[in-house]
């Protein structure tokens, strides 16, 4: 049976709802663990990076940095098309 739309959609949710929360690298971090994602369904690429700085820790947001600006320029795509989660 295929999977409908809404329910790809819940467990994307779910699965990042997860991801968010993880707390295994506590101990040998120098701040609280904050993963920082977006993802959407109908996305063709996902971009992962480790370790993010301190201004997408504080920003929460995915490459918010000069590394993202340099990321988007490679990529020629602007932040809207970019960030686009749906």
């Amino acid at each position: 049976m295929a999977r409908s739309d809404h329910q790809t959609s819940l467990e994307l949710a779910e699965l990042l709802g997860k991801i968010r929360q993880c707390r295994e690298c506590a101990a040998v971090l120098p701040s609280q663990p904050r993963p920082v994602l977006a993802a959407g369904t109908s996305a063709k690429v996902m971009i992962i990076g480790q370790a993010p700085g301190r201004r997408v820790h504080d920003s929460g947001i995915p490459w918010d940095d000069p590394s993202g600006n340099r990321l988007r320029k490679w990529l020629g795509v602007d932040s809207r098309t970019f960030y686009d989660e749906s």
